[in-house]
């Protein structure tokens, strides 16, 4: 992915070593985070929703909405993450449409992620 090369060179990536959690569920959002290298595991209620490699985004739902977190991230590998504040992600949606698309289609996954698990945990009676 092109908008990649935008972050490997920043001097100030976040390093989480493997098994190290990211952020909770339901924890205050103030960023989102562009994942340079490694695998991080989304999960929901201890559930995996998915995996995020290198340059998946995570933390962006929270951060579009001005919400908490949905759900919680949890480095697989050792992981390098370019943090971005709201204004730093508004810029970029604005200035790279191939960034914007990427947002949209990770959104549409979590969708279906998201959908999978409620569809999986409704009980008939």
């Amino acid at each position: 992915m092109k908008f990649l090369e935008l972050f490997r060179g920043r001097e100030d990536l976040l390093g989480f070593p493997a098994q190290t959690v990211i952020f909770t569920e339901g924890a205050p959002v103030d960023v989102m985070y562009v994942i340079v290298s490694g695998e991080v595991e989304l999960t929901l209620h201890g559930e995996r929703l998915g995996v995020e490699g290198e340059g998946g985004i995570i933390g962006e739902m929270a951060l579009i909405r001005s919400a908490t977190r949905n759900a919680t991230a949890t480095a697989l590998t050792d992981v390098k993450l370019a943090r971005l504040d709201r204004k730093q992600f508004e810029r970029l949606i604005s200035e790279n449409s191939k960034f914007a698309l990427h947002v949209m289609s990770t959104l549409a996954n979590r969708l279906r992620a998201v959908d999978k698990y409620i569809t999986s945990h409704m009980i008939d009676d």
